[in-house]
């Protein structure tokens, strides 16, 4: 059995190319939470839970919510911090990604403009996969903006109300 290199993994090149071209955090968020919870799942300092805090933090930033931007950025930066020998930082310039999301969360804290930043990609055959990837996306910046409002919901209410089930089988 060949073991990919966990940056290779479908989920986590897909991250890299939403959050460097396409621009849809949202998404970074979905497609890192799924690998995650396959990856490491309830582990929460792990790395992939700070990229997906960093998704998080530029998702609320471009919407206006300073207060969720402020508190997922410095959690997320935390969370990069203590995972820095993580596999997932070999194939990034991890050193140039903390200085922007330090810059990022000066301008949040001091209530400036959303401004997006890369992720710099240092390993040249990571960088190729990304740059192959496809991705449907010809959404428009209201709908990136709005995405959480703007999807169909129709699953995760589901979701809810099979747990919220559960939970009152067990009470009952």
């Amino acid at each position: 059995m060949i073991v990919l290199h966990p940056t290779f993994h479908t989920s986590f090149v897909a991250f890299l190319k939403h959050f460097n071209e396409t621009f849809d955090y949202f998404e970074c968020h979905e497609v890192l939470e799924d690998y995650w919870k396959e990856f490491s799942p309830r582990h929460k300092n792990h790395a992939l839970t700070a990229f997906i805090l960093l998704a998080t933090s530029m998702y609320h930033w471009r919407r206006g919510n300073l207060t969720g931007a402020t508190k997922t950025m410095k959690t997320s930066i935390k969370r990069m911090e203590l995972t820095k020998d993580s596999p997932f930082f070999n194939d990034l310039n991890y050193q140039r990604l903390i200085e922007n999301m330090n810059v990022a969360l000066q301008l949040i804290t001091s209530s400036q403009k959303f401004q997006a930043f890369s992720i710099e990609i240092t390993n040249p055959a990571l960088q190729s996969r990304v740059k192959e990837l496809q991705l449907e996306t010809n959404e428009s910046l209201h709908f990136l903006i709005h995405k959480h409002m703007l999807r169909d919901r129709s699953e995760i209410l589901e979701e809810r109300n099979r747990e919220k089930k559960k939970r009152d089988d067990l009470l009952n």
